[in-house]
């Protein structure tokens, strides 16, 4: 099951936080996760904050996976509050205490 919010920020840029679960058969539990998408005024589609162009790629590509969403949190230009916000309503779709 996915969820998708979609956040527009002040410079009219639009942020898509994508939500998803899978189901973990060895361990009987969900694992969510989730996914980051950007688009600028003017763009058609959404794409990753921090492309091949981008000059933090390289670190990108270097850095833990958590280290790599802190990076992509703070190049989206949302907040943590506002990824909480729609982890709480994807969690309760999925009936899942917070």
């Amino acid at each position: 099951m996915t969820h998708e919010k979609l956040f527009t920020l002040k410079n009219r840029r639009e942020v898509k936080v994508i939500f998803g679960a899978t189901y973990l058969p060895t361990t009987q539990k969900l694992k969510t996760d989730y996914e980051i998408l950007i688009r600028e005024p003017g763009e058609k589609s959404f794409r990753a904050p921090i492309g091949i162009s981008h000059p933090k790629y390289w670190k990108l590509q270097t850095v833990t996976k958590e280290q790599g969403r802190e990076l992509i949190l703070l190049y989206s230009g949302i907040s943590r509050k506002q990824v909480q916000l729609a982890e709480n309503e994807f969690n309760q779709l999925m009936l899942i205490p917070a």
